[in-house]
């Protein structure tokens, strides 16, 4: 039987870390952020590593970070854009708990995330760069047990369609 969890993909911007600790809060649960996850083990900020150790080395510390998420119960966990995007990750996502795909316009998602600090997958890249990053992670995204389109949603509103999608796709558990 899978882990109770919920995890939040999508892309940048999506708002996994403000909605997921709001959802947290809402369902009284823990929060847990993989891209926190690693910073503490490491030590050193997400630029940091990949500016020293290059993507691959980060992609290496995101499926540690998935073993570790396998001792979860109950949590909410939020993962980084690229996190379920390789390998047979967004399977193994699936069996930790429910996964919901935080969708929206991808024009807004680059506005919020440019706005939100470093991002090393978005610097010095042109716009088209980034919609075929987006594109290359949708089928991934697409994999998810529920999809919440963002556009036009502040944090509060996401959630409570979260929380309603939740309860219909498994009212049991939430």
């Amino acid at each position: 039987m899978p882990a109770d969890n919920v995890i939040l993909v999508g892309f940048m911007g999506a708002g996994k870390s403000v909605c997921g600790r709001l959802l947290a809060r809402r369902l009284g649960r823990c929060f847990i952020e993989t891209d926190e996850m690693i910073v503490a083990r490491e030590g050193r900020s997400i630029p940091e590593i990949f500016a020293t150790d290059g993507e691959p080395r980060f992609r290496a510390l995101e499926g540690e970070a998935l073993d570790a998420l396998r001792l979860k119960r109950g949590e909410v966990i939020a993962t980084g854009g690229g996190f379920p995007c390789r390998d047979d990750r967004m399977a193994q996502l699936r069996e930790l708990g429910t996964v919901v795909w935080l969708a929206g316009d991808l024009e807004a998602l680059h506005a919020r995330a440019s706005r939100g600090g470093r991002r090393p997958m978005l610097e010095g890249r042109p716009f088209d760069e980034v919609e075929t990053l987006y594109r290359e992670r949708e089928p991934y995204y697409r994999q998810a047990h529920v999809t919440v389109d963002t556009t036009g949603l502040g944090p509060d509103q996401v959630v409570a369609t979260v929380l309603a999608a939740l309860r219909a796709a498994d009212g049991a558990r939430v």
